[in-house]
């Protein structure tokens, strides 16, 4: 190994972990990527299929009714049933590219998120592109940034508009009361995220967040399998015009590739979690079965009435339907907080690095704090269309990191040396790249209308 080999290697396992804290996963992951990576501290088979399923599963299947709506019944089906599988090839691909970079002399080893896996493609690629492995790692970055601060934006609406419905005992929408109730949350939230700022504090709410996720999803599936129409009665396909709606939509759900690394790494059996029909395998075709059935009873039974979020559909005066709301707007908000750790994660050093007394950096951390909250707050104000908002996310941020980077991420690091990718292996990473970029473009463009039309 030459001289710039081992500065890149040294530069590259310098940052190893903090490439765990900046990848921007959720929340339960990021938990588990602090602590260190001893036999002790791996997870078992079934602990990481719970960590995939809960990473999985939250604000974005509650809108997955709507998702529907923008193509049809049995469209939104396949639909979804193709982009959780091209997804799940993604997820494969970021974990081969990350095994073959793990074996090269520079790589930085083991411990690597997403951040880290282009960096490292990046640097141990084609000679042309090694002087962009740091341009590589802040591009993820940003994305990581705009998706989990997204998500918060999305998290103030969804607790405005289902608790304003839980108060009013009414689907009727109320703009200027859920001004008021995002106020009084940006309140809330600015105590809590400013009061509990490490990640043993956080770990409780998360604990309490999974709880509430699921037993709120069985009360809403309690609710749409009754009394469900014939399919039949639902169109089948609606059109062109509205799918790259349904694509934002869709794909904000699918939000769990930043957990595949961190999972990966932690997993006791990783050639378990990794192969082809293992535990990744496994944990994805549940999701994407427990998607395809919330959105296809959903739609089934609210048709074009379906909104932003299945629980605003559900009986505005029923005990059940009050307790499903408040169990969502708990679980929503306490999640609030472990998103909002990760771009105070990737951020904040870099703003402390240039404050020099230790008062200075307390204050400066509540401040900044604070800033990004009320960022997200007036984001959620200026766009308080739960639907679009979240269409605007998936499409603009979301699609970028589970169908652009991937392909290119598997393009780059077959490319290196003298080594090429297949014919075969360039056609299908190229299709799925402009599935990506057109859904991107399209979907943001249409998400960015649908705000316009509104206003």
């Amino acid at each position: 190994m030459d001289h710039n080999d081992e500065e890149v290697k040294e530069k590259l396992i310098s940052k190893a972990v903090a490439s765990y804290e900046e990848s921007g996963e959720d929340a339960d992951t990021i938990l588990e990527q602090s602590k260190d990576f001893s036999s002790e501290n791996r997870t078992s088979s079934c602990k990481t299929l719970m960590n995939l399923l809960k990473g999985n599963i939250g604000p974005g299947i509650l809108a997955l009714p709507i998702a529907f709506k923008y193509a049809g019944l049995w469209a939104g089906a396949a639909g979804l049933f193709f982009l959780g599988y091209v997804s799940l090839h993604c997820q494969h691909m970021l974990m081969t590219c990350s095994d073959i970079l793990r074996e090269r002399p520079i790589s930085m080893g083991h411990s690597i998120g997403y951040a880290g896996v282009v960096e490292n493609c990046l640097a141990t690629g084609p000679l042309c592109l090694r002087r962009f492995q740091n341009a590589g790692r802040i591009v993820i970055n940003v994305f990581l940034i705009v998706t989990q601060l997204g998500f918060c934006c999305v998290y103030i609406v969804f607790v405005a508009q289902n608790f304003r419905q839980v108060i009013l005992s009414s689907n009727k929408a109320n703009i200027h009361l859920d001004m008021i109730i995002m106020g009084i949350e940006l309140i809330v939230i600015i105590i809590y995220c400013t009061t509990i700022q490490s990640l043993h504090g956080l770990s409780y709410f998360s604990l309490i967040a999974n709880f509430l996720n699921f037993a709120g999803l069985f009360f809403v599936i309690f609710y749409v399998v009754q009394d469900t129409p014939l399919p039949s009665e639902r169109p089948a396909f609606v059109g062109w015009f509205d799918l790259p709606m349904y694509f934002g939509t869709a794909v904000y759900a699918f939000e769990g590739i930043g957990l595949v690394m961190p999972l990966k790494n932690k997993a006791r059996d990783e050639m378990d979690f990794s192969r082809r029909y293992g535990l990744l395998t496994l944990g994805m075709t549940i999701v994407i079965a427990l998607y395809m059935a919330i959105g296809f009873l959903g739609y089934l039974k609210y048709g074009d009435h379906a909104l932003g979020s299945i629980t605003l559909n559900l009986p505005p005066v029923d005990m059940l339907s009050r307790l499903t709301k408040i169990t969502f707007v708990v679980s929503v908000f306490v999640t609030y907080g472990l998103q909002f750790y990760v771009p105070v994660n990737i951020i904040w050093p870099k703003i402390e690095r240039r404050l020099s007394s230790s008062k200075a950096r307390s204050v400066g951390n509540i401040v900044f704090r604070i800033c990004v909250i009320l960022f997200t707050g007036v984001i959620a104000m200026v766009i308080p269309h739960l639907d679009l908002l979240i269409a605007l996310i998936g499409a603009m941020a979301s699609s970028s990191l589970a169908f652009i980077f991937p392909p290119i991420i598997q393009l780059v690091t077959l490319s290196a040396d003298s080594s090429r990718p297949s014919v075969l292996v360039i056609l299908k990473d190229v299709a799925i790249m402009l599935l990506g970029i057109v859904g991107c473009i399209t979907g943001t463009y249409a998400a960015i209308l649908g705000i316009i039309d509104v206003s």
